[in-house]
């Protein structure tokens, strides 16, 4: 072999190295997206299209119409093409960028150095270069294998520290689940309960036992009276994982629906997995809240005839512990009037919240019924903080600009009431201030098999209710398009959010126009690339 053929493929291992450590880096952010899980990986990879194309093309064109008359030439073209695909492919911007946590470092680097090895495989033929780039996705999955036993210990040592913090302080704890809503009662509580005491509660949608482990140890202060932790369930035990963890004295329970349907295959067993927080409750704790459609799901059943004086119900009905009278808009704020019925001596409560959506009624009256569980004494004085309850982020956040139309952020929706409450707000909005109604979704996920008929439903009310609906990622909802065409709204498809931002832009919008973006997906279900 000639000094430059050897030369030649050094350039080339040299370029091939270069794509291997941008496309490790990109592979890393959708691994990282599906939770460093093994089994949905390989989905996401057939989904999103995860498999090389561009560079493999690159090299077969440059070997074969080249490397046949110029060899030289050829394998220093390829090099050339795939450090160009790598330089090009590292200025790739995600909705939701890689968090290059401890974990995520130690994964990449072992993948890295896997990768490496196996592209040493190119100085003996530069046609390796097709196997090893293809298998590249599996060198991520070995390498969070082999780091699994240092991670679990390192993680242990960090939940370890959590609990004896918590168990050091002693907060009241609250525990709270549900298939949505979860979040906004979250908030809401939090502010409402700060009229007894310090609360102290995890930001945004944290709600795994590492989550919570990192909020506490970097945040949690003996100062604080109340600890509210949000519980997502990933499947059956989930819940329970998390009890044991924080030892919640009270539960709530927001809804039991299809969302997240894909994790547990059936809503008998969604609304199992979210009972435990309530059997664990009603062993150990005080008292949970639940609405009135949720304590007449089986397992509730059963808890609440075993433990009736643990249950305060929440509903419309007279037979609800704590009865939502009336709510009724007025102006900016919703007007709430609650009965206590199972609370001899706590007369009615009338409160202002300023949150958009009827479905903040309920939110509300959870919260409320929580807080006279806790501290009676309280909830008369709940009236002056209702009011001044901030928006929650992202769940029918109001964006008011200078110039333009009103925005509403509705991008962490992911259930069907959720998605129809938002659209009535969309229209009702926009009515008032005679514009028109933009609706920008690609949908709602993890429906399992509801997910072409709650899209058909979603689709049709969509249609019927809004001016224009911009539909992200259509082949994702066949339903939803169909059910929405033909209807008074003009349909548009755009494949990614960023086009349908940009379309969004371009209209002719004023500022009595509403805009609402409903849910936003990560990238790994958003979209397909071309690597």
């Amino acid at each position: 072999m000639s000094v430059l053929i050897i030369l030649s493929k050094i350039v080339f291992l040299a370029g091939f190295l270069s794509l291997l450590w941008a496309r490790s880096r990109t592979l890393l952010a959708y691994f990282q997206q599906e939770e460093y899980d093994a089994t949905r990986f390989p989905d996401a990879i057939l989904s999103v299209r995860l498999y090389d194309i561009r560079a493999s093309l690159a090299v077969l064109a440059s070997l074969l119409l080249i490397g046949t008359w110029a060899p030289v030439a050829g394998i220093v073209l390829a090099a050339a093409l795939m450090a160009l695909i790598a330089w090009r492919e590292g200025s790739y911007r995600f909705k939701k960028p890689l968090a290059m946590t401890e974990r995520a470092r130690r994964i990449l680097w072992l993948a890295r150095v896997i990768a490496a090895v196996a592209a040493l495989s190119v100085l003996w033929s530069p046609w390796w270069m097709l196997a090893v780039i293809q298998l590249l996705p599996l060198a991520l999955v070995l390498a969070n294998l082999v780091l699994a036993p240092m991670q679990q210990k390192i993680n242990q040592g960090f939940i370890d520290e959590a609990s004896a913090k918590l168990a050091r302080m002693q907060p009241v704890t609250i525990g709270i689940t549900g298939s949505f809503g979860k979040t906004t009662v979250k908030h809401i509580l939090a502010e409402l309960l700060e009229v007894s005491g310090p609360v102290f509660y995890s930001r945004g949608s944290i709600n795994t036992v590492l989550g919570l482990t990192r909020h506490i140890r970097q945040r949690l202060q003996f100062s604080h009276r109340y600890f509210i932790a949000e519980m997502g369930a990933y499947g059956i035990g989930s819940i329970q994982r998390l009890c044991d963890f924080a030892h919640p004295d009270y539960g709530i329970i927001t809804a039991v629906g299809h969302a997240h349907a894909e994790r547990f295959g059936s809503l008998e067993n969604t609304a199992k997995a979210k009972s435990e927080l309530a059997a664990h409750v009603c062993a150990h704790g005080k008292g949970v809240v639940v609405t009135e459609a949720v304590a007449t799901l089986e397992p509730f059943a059963k808890l609440r005839e075993a433990h009736p004086g643990k249950f305060t119900v929440v509903g419309e009905s007279d037979s609800a512990d704590v009865q939502i009278i009336e709510g009724v808009l007025v102006g900016a704020f919703w007007r709430i009037t609650l009965r206590f019925n199972a609370q001899d001596g706590q007369p009615e409560l009338t409160f202002d919240l300023p949150l958009l959506g009827a479905h903040n009624i309920m939110n509300a009256a959870l919260a409320v019924a929580l807080v006279a569980l806790v501290d009676p004494q309280a909830v008369a004085r709940l009236p002056l903080a209702t009011p001044e309850v901030s928006q929650i982020p992202h769940r029918l956040q109001k964006k008011a600009a200078l110039a333009g139309p009103l925005i509403l952020d509705d991008a962490y929706n992911s259930n069907e009431t959720g998605f129809g409450n938002a659209v009535s707000v969309l229209r009702s909005v926009a009515d008032e201030q005679g514009g028109k109604a933009v609706l920008v979704t690609p949908g709602v996920a993890e429906l399992g098999d509801q997910h072409s008929v709650v899209h058909e439903r979603l689709g049709k009310l969509s249609g019927a209710e809004c001016d224009v609906v911009v539909i992200v990622n259509p082949y994702r909802i066949p339903t939803f398009q169909r059910a929405a065409e033909g209807q008074r709204a003009e349909i548009v498809t755009k494949a990614t959010l960023k086009e349908a931002q940009a379309y969004v832009q371009g209209l002719d919008l004023s500022s009595s126009d509403v805009v609402l973006y409903e849910n936003d997906l990560p990238d790994v279900l958003e979209e397909k690339r071309l690597l």
